[in-house]
């Protein structure tokens, strides 16, 4: 079930050609088993698959392949898998 500002994005490409196709520009980041991200929000909407492991987005589970699309100012903390995670991201407004 979705939150108030969060909602899965399903895998139907590569992050790269999804990213391209929105003129957004991506980047890679990974953590280790367990890393928590305290509740914080963002100025701009961001779009986030994971390209190994997975991580919860306020209960909301995502593995990979999966993405997720969090609006600009919804407040969210996130909690990586028990393998941690690695992932590609991309925020409106960064091209």
């Amino acid at each position: 079930m979705a939150e108030a500002g969060i909602e899965p994005i399903a895998a139907t490409e590569p992050p790269e050609r999804y990213f391209a196709s929105r003129g957004l520009h991506g980047s890679s980041w990974s953590v280790g088993p367990g890393t928590w991200f305290p509740e914080h929000r963002h100025e701009r909407t961001k779009h986030l698959f994971v390209t190994r492991g997975s991580i919860s987005f306020n209960g909301l589970d995502v593995s990979a392949p999966a993405g997720i699309r969090i609006g600009a100012g919804a407040a969210h903390a996130a909690l990586a898998g028990q393998a941690g995670v690695e992932c590609v991201e991309a925020f409106e407004g960064d091209g």
